[in-house]
């Protein structure tokens, strides 16, 4: 029989997962991000596309809500500089409802009096899968 969790157990998970990010962090050097960028650069995604990525990913402790609008800026550029080189099937409709939708999350949040931890979360979940979706797409 699986023994019972134990309340406290969540908080040493939640400690493991940050030292584990932490420590790759320190693995990824600058030299590797600017080679990712460059790379953005040869597959011919544009300068502000590029600019949006960079913000999202290498200043440390962001604030969440601007990482996802930096996240949607990126999935903006996208649809509108390479809709013509994506695959005919790419569902740039449901990305610019789901871009919408989150952009109405961020401001409903940005205007609460106190920022709701969870809803903050899911919203960074649902910039991340969008981000992730069109950048896949954009790169095939």
């Amino acid at each position: 029989m699986p023994k019972a969790k134990k309340p406290g157990n969540a908080g040493k998970t939640v400690g493991t997962v940050a030292s584990i990010i932490d420590t790759v962090a320190q693995f990824v050097t600058p030299e590797m991000t600017q080679s990712a960028f460059e790379w953005l650069q040869q597959q011919h995604f544009s300068d502000k596309f590029i600019d949006s990525v960079k913000k999202v990913h290498l200043p440390e402790g962001n604030d969440p809500l601007e990482r996802i609008g930096y996240q949607c800026d990126a999935v903006e550029e996208i649809i509108e500089k390479q809709s013509a080189e994506l695959a005919e099937d790419a569902p740039i409709g449901q990305w610019r409802g789901e871009l919408n939708k989150i952009r109405r999350g961020l401001d409903l949040i940005d205007k609460a009096p106190q920022k709701d931890r969870k809803k903050i979360k899911a919203l960074r979940h649902r910039a991340d899968s969008l981000f992730n979706s069109a950048f896949s797409a954009a790169v095939k």
